[in-house]
């Protein structure tokens, strides 16, 4: 299940900042119409540092009566009391797999950091992913510390590689471990896949607003290296404009959507990234050329 195109939604908002739970189930539908191979909530993608706990419930509810396809929800608590107690509600919620977000707003020692990803993982019995992302929030963990978890909770099944490069940490882990023994998915909207197809991935986590093109280039690269490197480049001006910065990211896939009808707004909440006029006709420009 942990492995191919992996959408994270975007959280649509109104033109006053609250929550669009109408254009929520929409953005579930696209993905899910766009035969993705799952979906998941919530990331960088999706604003998660500005909503609430409430939000975060309300929204991941509404997602899992929408969707028909696996359901991740991530695990982006930084107190480990409410990591559990989120783990535990997104369990209730009948999530399909999660996804969990070591702690870093405030530095902490190995030691803490490991004993909160085995207490998020000891809460949920399901497939479970290690958001490895040090390139966001400077977090690093050794190789020593992923097999303890790995030999402690066998729903530790897959990792997610957030590195800028992504290749290099990709080949220690590909190394490291034996074939079989994790799945490897790519964040940064996918910016290196061929890279780290190569390297042995196994899917990406991208945003929503392009999610058809996503998997045109994912597909296109697993049946074809060489020639599904044309699709791929085909989206490579989109993937550096939006990969900038995760704001600028976030503006975009929004706008996208809101131009394919999906969402209603493409309201970001404050802070965060406003597109000028030019960032604007460069993103529709780029995705004009893919659609065509």
């Amino acid at each position: 299940m942990l492995r191919g195109v992996i959408p994270i939604l975007q959280t649509p908002f109104d033109e006053g900042g609250r929550l669009d739970f109408d254009s929520l189930r929409r953005e579930v539908v696209h993905v899910c119409d766009a035969r993705a191979d799952g979906l998941c909530f919530p990331g960088f993608a999706s604003e998660w540092w500005k909503l609430s706990s409430e939000e975060i419930l309300q929204a991941a509810k509404t997602i899992r009566e929408a969707s028909s396809i696996p359901v991740i929800f991530n695990v982006t608590a930084q107190a480990t009391h409410l990591a559990v107690e989120q783990a535990r509600a997104f369990m209730e919620l009948g999530c399909d797999a999660m996804m969990v977000l070591p702690p870093f707003v405030v530095p902490a020692s190995p030691e803490a950091v490991l004993a909160h990803l085995g207490a998020v993982m000891d809460a949920a019995a399901v497939p479970q992913i290690l958001q490895y992302s040090a390139s966001l929030t400077g977090v690093r963990i050794s190789i020593d510390c992923i097999r303890m978890l790995e030999a402690q909770y066998p729903q530790f099944c897959s990792i997610k590689v957030d590195f800028i490069p992504p290749g290099p940490m990709t080949s220690s882990l590909v190394a490291a471990f034996p074939p079989g023994q994790f799945t490897y998915l790519v964040g940064y909207s996918g910016l290196h896949l061929p890279d780290f197809l190569e390297r042995g991935g196994h899917g990406m986590m991208s945003g929503a607003g392009h999610v058809k093109a996503d998997m045109e280039a994912f597909y296109g690269l697993l049946a074809d290296p060489v020639e599904g490197v044309a699709k791929f480049n085909r989206l490579l001006p989109l993937l550096n404009l939006e990969m900038q910065t995760i704001d600028l990211s976030i503006a975009v896939h929004k706008l996208l959507l809101k131009d394919q009808g999906v969402i209603a707004s493409d309201c970001v909440r404050a802070p965060g990234a406003e597109l000028d006029e030019f960032q604007r006709r460069a993103a529709r420009a780029f995705f004009k050329q893919i659609a065509e």
